[in-house]
């Protein structure tokens, strides 16, 4: 169906209230015209009714008169005594009063046995001897009535299109006996052919005239009617009930009114009936022109309000509803264009505003909407979707793009059944928010676990505008749930372990504290060790520097020697002495490098020692990093500290080697010197003995002196080398102090970290034993 544009709703609304305000003017007036032309013209009928009942009731009281007169005559009276003579007289008085009245149709006497003793008609016919005993006015007569009408008119015996009607005046004797009575009949046809039937109420008006039983005895226009009785039809027996008055009838389909006047003398009734129509015809007339009038006027008026219209409203409002019709089909940068004036501008900014209000609005709306990162559906009053968001296709595994299932009804979206009544549809029926949580099947087979709540919603107005639904997946907690709940059986089992492990742990902590408590200790004695160490070697060294000076001086007595020995035989002696000397100092030095070599073992001792308590405390440092894994976090700071005293444990063996490699060093010069010593003392021995055979051997003691020299030279170096040995072994004991300095600091500290994590311990065995409680 096409809908009609404002401009044309408005035209005819506009038209048509003209059209009505002119109707409602045309038709008060064509009303009140027509009331008025029908009241005048009800009044002229009912006056021109009572004019014609007035002229017969006047026409009557002639023919009353003209009876009166002839009744009045002496000649009349004695006609009915009986006289033949004056019957005689009576009938020419009778031809007289033809010629003189020719209104009349006749004029007769009868006595009172009704019998005609005298009469003539208007053809001259002598009507002496008739017969009027039964008639209704001879009755009226013979009843005691002075003066009788006959009750309707009646045709003329002689001319059947005459009709006339009977009027009588009784005749008395002197004494007052009545002795008959005169009858004059006036020509009724003649009457009504100049006072009823001219007589013309617009085209088809006309008069009649009714007798008292209801007989038409009058006509205007249909003779055929005359005498035909009518008091059967409801106009005639309203007339006869009525007597006078405006009576209203339909007659052929047509609105007729007739008025009624009464002829007092003879109960007759005058009516003037006549068409409504013909009586208002210039009413209708008037109207027609009014009509005219207003129909030019109603045009005139709507071009003009037409054209004002296009101009000042609709162009304005076309250009306003294009604006609004971009705006409605989501053009939001719609822009408007036209002219606006007087109130249509200020609509104009109106609607600007109201747009940009909208925007906004729109824009939070929509962003509120995209925004929603649950599972979502807008139903409608009508059970249609109107919005649905990407999260709950997904959920549904709707793989259409979310607008096509815009209009589709909600229980065919969510539960793929039109006739399902949806939570939504349930609270827009219910008109309250609904939650409801149920297992759901998707259409791949998937089950989930569904919590479901529809809320209706309402416009500023309270109107029902739908129901917002969120679906929420429980199925993840609900697994979750059941993980946590075997978790939670797990972690009581495990907890159950972890004390176990936790008492464990705390043995180890207190074994390891002790163990540590034990290194401490050793540590303690490795300083003292060391120190002692520190104490042998800087003997050793001054020894030492004792057995390089004494090689110094033999040196320096073996080359006297052999300057002795060369300069000749005479320092034989000397030489003997000297070489006993030297044979004493090699005995001496020969004890001093034996006492070295001792020395050199009791370092190589304590370096053994010190180099199974490195080990002992790698070993304790790997125990307490492992028991510091087990702990975890609690442990984490340990096993920091374990690591520490780890590498410090390994850098004691590390120098303890070294100390080890140089007290090798010097216990194998040593034994190359004790050595070197004892194949010195051989040689002084043999010097002796050669000595004691003098200057036999002076050449061979010559060459042992000089090989006493190179030896005594070889010690002398060898002195030096063991002196800077001594001094890297000074140094290294030195750095093996240190090291057991730090190694006992970091014993404390494991001993603190031992106890922390005892502390720890002890706090997760009561962790756990809350754990397990809640469990």
């Amino acid at each position: 169906m096409r809908q009609l544009r404002i401009n044309t709703i408005c035209t005819v609304s506009i038209t048509a209230s003209i059209f009505v305000i002119i109707a409602v003017l045309i038709a008060y007036v064509s009303s009140s015209s027509y009331q008025m032309v029908s009241g005048v013209q009800s009044k002229a009928l009912d006056q021109t009714a009572m004019i014609v009942a007035q002229s017969a009731e006047n026409y009557i009281e002639q023919s009353v008169g003209v009876a009166s007169s002839l009744a009045g005559q002496e000649v009349i009276r004695d006609a009915l005594d009986g006289s033949t003579l004056a019957a005689q007289d009576a009938q020419q008085l009778l031809h007289t009063y033809v010629k003189a009245f020719p209104a009349y149709w006749s004029f007769f006497v009868f006595d009172v046995r009704g019998r005609i003793v005298a009469g003539l008609n208007a053809d001259l016919k002598d009507m002496t001897g008739g017969d009027r005993f039964d008639r209704d006015y001879s009755k009226a007569i013979f009843s005691g009535k002075s003066l009788a009408f006959s009750s309707s008119v009646m045709t003329a015996t002689t001319d059947a299109s005459m009709l006339i009607y009977v009027v009588a005046k009784a005749v008395y004797a002197a004494d007052g006996t009545l002795v008959g009575a005169v009858a004059v009949c006036p020509r009724w046809s003649d009457f009504t052919a100049k006072t009823i039937d001219p007589i013309r109420l617009g085209q088809r008006g006309y008069g009649f005239a009714l007798d008292a039983t209801g007989r038409i005895i009058a006509h205007g226009t249909n003779k055929k009617l005359l005498l035909t009785d009518l008091s059967g039809q409801d106009f005639i027996k309203k007339a006869l009930k009525a007597q006078k008055g405006i009576i209203e009838y339909p007659w052929e389909g047509e609105k007729k009114f007739m008025t009624v006047a009464p002829i007092a003398a003879t109960g007759w009734l005058v009516c003037m009936s006549a068409y409504d129509a013909e009586l208002a015809a210039p009413a209708l007339t008037q109207r027609m022109v009014l009509c005219g009038v207003g129909l030019v006027a109603i045009v005139f008026l709507a071009v003009l309000l037409t054209v004002i219209n296009q101009r000042l409203v609709f162009r304005p409002l076309r250009a306003l509803s294009d604006f609004t019709a971009r705006v409605a089909a989501g053009d939001l940068k719609a822009a408007m264009h036209g002219q606006f004036r007087a109130e249509m501008a200020t609509f104009a900014g109106y609607l600007h505003t109201m747009v940009e209000e909208l925007k906004k609005r729109l824009g939070f709306s929509q962003g509120v909407l995209d925004g929603i990162p649950t599972p979502c559906g807008i139903v409608g009053p009508d059970f249609n979707m109107i919005w649905v968001n990407d999260e709950i296709c997904q959920m549904l595994e709707k793989t259409e793009p979310r607008e096509s299932y815009v209009g589709q009804r909600s229980g065919l979206f969510f539960q793929n059944d039109a006739s399902h009544e949806t939570l939504s549809d349930q609270a827009i029926r219910e008109r309250k928010a609904l939650s409801l949580e149920f297992d759901y099947i998707t259409a791949s087979g998937r089950q989930l676990r569904i919590t479901a709540r529809s809320t209706p919603f309402y416009n500023l107005d309270g109107t029902l505008l739908g129901s917002i639904a969120f679906w929420n997946d429980l199925t993840e907690i609900y697994n979750q749930k059941s993980r946590i709940e075997a978790q939670n059986a797990a972690i009581a089992q495990a907890a159950h372990e972890a004390s176990r492990v936790v008492e464990h742990m705390a043995d180890a902590s207190k074994q390891l504290s002790d163990q540590i408590g034990h290194s401490s200790q050793g540590a303690r004695e490795q300083s003292s060790r060391v120190a002692q160490t520190a104490t042998a070697v800087e003997e050793m060294n001054a020894t030492i520097m004792e057995v390089a000076q004494n090689a110094a001086a033999t040196s320096q007595s073996a080359d006297v020697a052999k300057a002795e020995a060369q300069s000749g035989a005479h320092l034989v002696t000397e030489v003997t002495a000297a070489v006993q000397s030297i044979h004493d100092e090699a005995s001496r030095l020969t004890s001093i490098m034996d006492n070295l070599g001792e020395q050199a073992r009791g370092i190589g001792a304590i370096m053994g020692v010190i180099s199974d308590i490195a080990d002992q405390t790698n070993l304790l440092a790997l125990n307490a990093a492992i028991e510091a894994a087990r702990a975890g976090d609690a442990g984490r700071g340990f096993a920091v500290v374990a690591d520490e005293v780890r590498k410090l444990a390994e850098k004691t063996a590390q120098a303890t080697t070294e100390v080890r490699h140089a007290v090798g060093g010097i216990q194998d010069g040593t034994k190359d010197a004790v050595t070197q010593m004892e194949a010195a003392v051989q040689r002084v021995a043999e010097a002796t003995s050669l000595a004691q055979r003098s200057g036999e051997a002076i050449a061979q003691v010559v060459r042992m002196v000089e090989a006493a020299g190179d030896q005594v030279h070889s010690i002398a170096t060898a002195a030096e080398e063991q002196s800077a040995t001594s001094e890297e072994i000074n140094k290294a004991i030195i750095s093996i102090s240190s090291i057991a300095d730090a190694t006992d600091q970091g014993m404390a500290q494991c001993s603190t970290a031992i106890a922390d994590l005892s502390r720890q311990a002890n706090e997760l065995e009561r962790l756990i034993t809350s754990l397990s409680a809640n469990g």
